[in-house]
């Protein structure tokens, strides 16, 4: 069975389900007249694992009934998709050791060359106004204790 997206919405509902069941156990479910902390990503993720096993046996009834269902990806989509989840990856990876705005910084160059075609002056605003409206949200909004440059700097 070829990778198509009723297989990859099943796949996806089960991983994020199963793992929200399994994270939210250890908070503990609680009583069912005062829940616990883990009662609600218990409950969210067991509906997930259940449309993934509806998601799953409608992609199996397609794929007996050979059914021609479109495919999760194409080769031209696996670049742009592989550069944003690395951009993800490399600010998460970045954003405690260097700090918020470098973590952007990188994060805006490498999605931005997901795209196609865009002139370079495009990611200099792009980067100058998202790092300006998160510092301004995270930072001085919400008050929330994340270094803006490396220690030291």
């Amino acid at each position: 069975m070829t990778i198509n997206s009723e297989l990859l919405a099943a796949l996806l509902f089960l991983v994020f389900g199963a793992a929200a069941v399994l994270l939210g156990w250890g908070y503990g479910l609680g009583t069912p007249s005062r829940l616990g902390t883990g009662a609600m990503p218990v409950l969210v993720g067991g509906v997930l694992c259940v449309l993934g096993i509806a998601q799953f046996a409608n992609a199996t009834k397609a794929a007996r009934a050979r059914q021609r269902l479109p495919r999760a990806f194409s080769r031209a989509e696996m670049r742009p998709l592989l550069l944003v989840l690395g951009a993800v990856l490399a600010f998460a990876a970045l954003v405690i050791p260097a700090g918020l705005v470098p973590a952007l910084v990188v994060l805006i160059a490498i999605a931005w060359s997901a795209q196609s075609g865009g002139q370079r002056w495009e990611i200099a605003g792009a980067m100058v106004t998202v790092i300006a409206l998160i510092i301004a949200i995270f930072k001085l909004g919400l008050g929330l204790p994340i270094r803006l440059f490396p220690a030291g700097f």
